[in-house]
Order: C-alpha cells, then structure tokens, then sequence
C-alpha cells in the first residue's frame, strides 16, 4: 500500500530537523576527533623524519593534551605536561646518577620521588598540579627504560623531552589553527549562567515559599563557580585579553564566595525570623529584604542575566545602599514597644544587607569590568599579573594529600619489588604503567574505579594494537597508508573519549594503543616482547586499581574523620591567628576545596556527608566572622570600647576551643562569649553614615549570625555523630 502523499511530506522535515539535531550535537565532536588524528599522525611523522627513537611518545602526549576540545585547555594542559616533563627528566637523571648499581635505593628513591609529586598535586589542587603528575611519572618514563643502562639515560632524557614537545606543540597548534574551539567564548556563557543562578539563588532562599533542601542549592551553586575557574585557567593561555586582564576575574572569584556566604546567612537568619520573631518583626524583615529583592531581577523564566541587566542593578544597588541608614532607622522607630530580642532581628537583617549588598555590588562591578573595561596598557596589566605569583595557597586536607602520596609510593614499590624477586624482563613497563596510574588519577573523585576503567581502556588498546602491529603494519610500504590507518584507531578512542559516561574508557585505550604499538625508529617485529608489554601494563594499572581500593579509600570513616579534623582547625588556627593579610580569600578557598572534594566524594554508608558538608558551612561562617571581626577592630581601632579587646579576645578563644572540642559545654561557652561580645559592643545610634558606621554594624551583624549559627537546633553540630537531634 502507498503511503500518502501528505505523510511522506511531514516524514521528510522531521528526518531533516533530526538530522539537524544530530549534526548540531556531533558535528563538534567529529571535528575534534578528526583533528587529533591529525595531530597524532603530524607528531609521528615529524618524529620519524628526525629519526627519533619513538615517536609513541609523541601520539600520546598529543591524545593527552587533546582530551579537551578548546584550543585554550589544549594549551594549558600541554604546557603544564611540557614543564613537568622536563623536571621529571631532571629528576631520573639525577636518580640515575646517585644509585646506578643499587636497586633497592634506586626504587626508594623513585617511589618517594613520585609519592612526594602527588602530595603536591593532591595539596595544590588546580590546574597546575598537572606539572606535578608529570614531573611524578615522567621520572619513570625517562629513568626506567635507562636503568640497566646508566650511560644511556641522557640520551633517553633528551629524546623522551624531544618526543613530548613535538607532540604538545602539534596538538597546540592544530587545536588553535584548525577550526579552533576557543574556550573563552564557553568561559563567559559559563560566568554568565552562574551569575544567573546566583541571582535566582537569592530570591529562591529570601522571597519563595518552597524550604530549600538543605545545602545543595549552595553546592550546586560552588561546584558550577570552580567550573569556571577551571574555564579561566585555560582561556589565559588562549586570549590575552584574559592573560593581562586575570585580576578582574579573580575579584569576581572572591566576591562570589563572599556573596554565597551572606545568601546562606541571610537565608539562616530568616529561618530563625520566621520561627521567632512576631508579625510586625517579620513584616519588617520581610519590608528590608523586599527592597532588596526588587533591585534583583528574577529570571527563572527568561534567558540568561543581560549586561545591561547587571549595569541597571549595580546602579540600583548604590541607590539603595545610600537610602537603606534611614530606611532601617524609621523601621526600628516603628517596633519601639517590641521586645529587645525581637528588636534585634530587624537591627541583624538592616545591618547584614549593608555588607551583603556591599559583596553583590562588588560581584557585578566585577562582572560588568570583565566584560566592557577598556585595555589597560599592557606595563600595567603585566604588574598586576605578577604582583599575583604566589598569591594562591594550597586548599587541599594536607592528611588526604599525604595518603595520597603514600598510597602512589607504596604501590610503586610494591611493583618494583616484583620486578627484581622475579627478574622479570619487562618489569620496567609495570613500574612505568602503576606511576603513571597513581600519580594521573591521585586527583579524581573516585580513583579506584576509574582506574579500573583504564585497565580495560589498556585491554582494549591492547589487542587492537596486536592486531595492527602484526598484520596491518607489515603490509604498508609507505607513510600516508601508516598514517591514515593509525589515524582511524585513534579516532575510535577519541570518539569513545568525547562521551562523557565513557570518557576514561576512550582515553585509555588511545593513549596505550599509541604507547603499546609504540612505532619507533627502526619498527622490530617482535610479538613476545609485545604481549609481555602489554602484559606488564595491565599488571602496572592493576596494582595502582588495587592500592586506590584497599589503602585508606576515598571512601571511608577515617579518611572523612581527617577532613573534618581539618575543617575545624582551619577555624581553631587559621582563622584566629594566622596573619590578615588575603587570609579571607585564602580560608574561604580552602573551604570551597574542601566542599566540593566531599560532595565529589563516593557515596559511601559510613559517611555522614551530610555532617561533614554542615560542618564546612558552619566553618566558612563562623570563621568569616572571625577573620572580619579581626579586621574590622584593626580598622576601627581605638573608635571602639575600652572593654572590646578583652571580649574579642574571649570570644575568639572560645570559637576556637569549640571547633578543637565540639562539645555541647563549648558550644554554651561559645554562645555565651558571643552574648559578652554584643554586650560590649552596643548598637551605634549615628545618623552619619559612613565608613565606620557601617563596620561597626557589621561587626555585630557578624556576631549575631554567630549567635544564630551556634543556636541552630537543626544541624546540631556539636554533638557526637549519632547523637540525636
């Protein structure tokens, strides 16, 4: 039966929009595997014609490097992956100078060496720790293979080094000239999706009637912002706009944080309002934050925050800034019968919106500078630039980084002890395989099973070289039919890599296919010595599956006892007595690290992630307010009462021994030092605003939001884990 005319004629636009649909979602993605075969085959042919012993070396480094599809990331990780090489080929050289005849102290030397590279990857956890993974591993890809052969390892030094900088500067440069991916155009939609969510975020917590459930509109919210810091670090390789502008978009860093740190104060203090507090308390409370949130455009049911959107509500907020000291007055004036405490809350919220606003109006003059500030000229922007080297802080749990490091360690050893009890011949690849394991997947959230993942990658890899190295290779006669069959196995595993659910397992099998196959200079036939490789690689990645699954898991009651234990002291210490200068940025770094690590965390039954997540949020505000207490009597100094320095000293001391004990006594000795501190420090009665003005509300602010944190009976923390609620 023919089917009519009219169904064939609606068939047609349908086939056509799904083919649309399918060419919008895989045409990028096609592209990009196509150029790392390009990349790849451009790599070896450049090695071979320089009679470089393995041009392997150079593929692998290109599929590394070409794991992302921007030309930016590309950059980054290839120049991160060149440093580290580089100090890692030092390294072997020097290892292989002082312990040329002795095995055992060569192998210490070398697990310590590659344990002490993941501490450092795991402690310094952004993206230059890459250079650290590379200096780890790359010690063994240019010592191992020289080890029997001491007088040799310069000459492997220097082609290893040769082959890796032809294969990242072919990745870069084919990433880049190629119909490039450019990751700052994905870097500004991405800022400006977590500005629109942050916007939303603010009328979900102060005007909606739906509970937020728990903190995961704040995780979501931290998680999606480190998302586009990992965009930034990639864009200042890509754009110099970017590269000489960095310091505008790490103020729009900080003032992220700080403004997500008032949105869940806020969000706590009406919370306890609407718990406590009476009707005319609650509708003037509800008056403040109304003023507020009629500035903030509600955008759940439009597109993304415009510029101009941002630009009206910075000029907005300066308006309502200025009028907000009068407005609370005559709304303070209105409860004058009310009860001191209820009085209080509306004092708290009219005294936290100037600092919240304060924060918000820093973040869009941060966002709208990032996007319509003139160049600066290039002397000045250079300054700033470096005026920040070293400015970022480790933000790791030093003990899970030390484990880290150890675990790499002991699995290197445990590999090298197997290779000399059994003399086996190619022991150096497993030694090769379990440090390139333990130091490349040291940083993921679940190491173990990925790792598991690349062992059957390298499988895979595996046989499909065998079959091409034993009965593809010997029939090609010249170049272009080697490069344009090597071409299509990599395609698969770069095709395979660019799906997410499958992403580790692609990667694998390209980077061992490349490394397995291993075409060099002059090609030997050998299949026993292939399958005895391959073998010692799967047995390398076991080994490191096996240390990542048994020696102190990421998933575990202790190693979370270790990152509580860490949480609390950046309080009980940092907080109190390290030195003010940029100790806000840094503590609230840390924290945002230590969040988004266990919310990345596996899921596990002997976790409370929930009670550890709790106890990040408690920190980042009862420490904020410690960290700014000490800031604001720095700067208001002798303005404040005689009896202020004795109180602050208490009550910091008792913050301090709460967060050591988290006892229900220290939690009462903490809350009554807070109630000693606002006693203290009375409620300012000046018309006058100004700069002292509004810190000396801020101050008490803070001790409230104290006081509210320490008197939530809904996440009470400062009990025993088990302990009822």
């Amino acid at each position: 039966m023919t089917p009519p005319a009219d169904a064939e004629g609606a068939a047609s636009p349908r086939l056509r929009d799904e083919w649309k649909a399918y060419w919008s979602d895989d045409a990028p993605r096609l592209l990009h595997i196509v150029k790392v075969a390009m990349a790849a085959t451009l790599a070896m042919g450049l090695c071979m014609r320089l009679e470089l012993r393995t041009p392997g070396t150079a593929m692998v480094s290109c599929v590394i490097v070409m794991m992302h599809q921007q030309s930016g990331m590309v950059i980054a990780r290839g120049f991160y992956r060149g440093l580290g090489m580089v100090c890692g080929s030092l390294a072997g050289l020097v290892l292989i100078a002082l312990f040329p005849q002795q095995p055992l102290l060569f192998f210490l030397a070398l697990a310590a060496w590659i344990g002490a590279c993941v501490f450092g990857a795991s402690y310094y956890r952004n993206f230059q720790s890459y250079g650290f993974v590379l200096a780890g591993y790359g010690t063994a890809i240019t010592a191992m293979p020289a080890w029997s052969n001491p007088y040799g390892v310069f000459d492997n030094v220097v082609f290893t080094v040769s082959e890796v900088v032809i294969g990242v500067v072919c990745a870069s440069v084919i990433s880049a000239a190629v119909f490039p991916q450019r990751v700052t155009p994905a870097l500004y939609a991405s800022s400006q999706r977590n500005f629109t969510h942050l916007l939303n975020a603010l009328h979900a917590v102060l005007e909606r009637t739906a509970a937020v459930a728990g903190f995961d509109l704040f995780l979501d919210l931290i998680r999606e912002r480190a998302g586009v810091e990992t965009l930034r670090s990639g864009a200042v390789f890509e754009d110099p706009s970017i590269r000489l502008h960095n310091h505008l978009f790490l103020d729009l860093d900080r003032s992220f944080l700080d403004t997500v740190a008032w949105i869940h104060a806020l969000h706590q203090l009406k919370t306890r309002v609407a718990a406590e507090a009476g009707p005319r308390v609650l509708a003037v409370v509800d008056e403040l934050l109304g003023g507020l949130l009629a500035i903030v455009p509600d955008l759940r049911q439009t597109e993304p925050v415009a510029l101009d959107q941002v630009q009206t509500m910075l000029a907005h907020l300066d308006a309502f800034e200025q009028a907000l000291p009068a407005q609370l007055e005559r709304l303070l004036r209105s409860l004058d019968g009310q009860a001191p405490q209820q009085r209080q809350f509306a004092a708290t919220t009219g005294a936290a919106l100037f600092f919240s606003i304060a924060d918000l109006r820093l973040l869009c003059r941060a966002y709208v500078d990032a996007r319509v500030e003139d160049r600066q000229p290039w002397s000045l922007s250079v300054f700033q630039a470096l005026s920040r080297i070293g400015r970022t802080r480790a933000t790791a749990n030093r003990t899970a980084a030390l484990v880290a490091g150890a675990r790499a360690a002991i699995a290197v050893l445990a590999v090298g002890a197997a290779w000399l009890a059994s003399g086996w011949v190619n022991g150096a690849s497993a030694i090769v395989a379990v440090a390139i394991t333990s130091a490349l997947f040291a940083l993921v959230p679940n190491p173990a099973v990925v790792s598991w993942q690349i062992f059957g990658g390298c499988l895979s890899g595996w046989l499909a070289g065998f079959g091409f190295n034993f009965f593809l290779l010997p029939r090609f006669d010249n170049f272009p039919l080697l490069a344009a069959s090597i071409a299509i196995f990599v395609m698969v595993g770069s095709y395979v890599n660019s799906f997410a659910k499958t992403a580790v397992l692609g990667l694998g099998f390209s980077i061992y296919f490349c490394f397995i196959v291993s075409i060099s200079n002059p090609t030997v036939y050998n299949p026993s010595a292939y399958l005895d490789t391959g073998f010692a690689l799967l047995v390398g990645i076991a080994a490191a599956a096996v240390a990542f699954s048994i020696i102190v898991p990421r998933a575990g009651d202790w190693i979370s006892a270790q990152y509580l234990k860490q949480i609390r002291a950046l309080v009980a210490e940092s907080a109190r007595n390290d030195e003010l200068d940029d100790l806000l940025y840094s503590f609230e770094l840390s924290l945002r690290d230590f969040i988004i690590q266990i919310a990345a965390a596996p899921v596990d039954p002997r976790v409370d992630r929930n009670r550890l997540i709790g106890w990040a949020f408690a920190a980042l505000e009862i420490g904020r307010a410690m960290i700014q207490m000490r800031l604001d009597t720095e700067r208001l100094g002798d303005a404040l009462p005689s009896g202020w320095p004795a109180a602050q000293d208490a009550w910091l001391a008792a913050l301090a021994d709460l967060f050591c004990n988290a006892a229900p006594q220290a939690a009462q000795a903490a809350l009554a030092a807070t109630r000693r501190a606002l006693d203290v420090l009375p409620i300012t009665h000046s018309n006058t605003v100004d700069a002292a003005m509004l810190t000396h509300c801020r101050m008490r602010a803070l001790l409230h939001f104290t006081e509210l944190t320490l008197q939530d009976d809904t996440v009470w923390l400062w009990q025993p884990p088990g302990a009822p609620v």
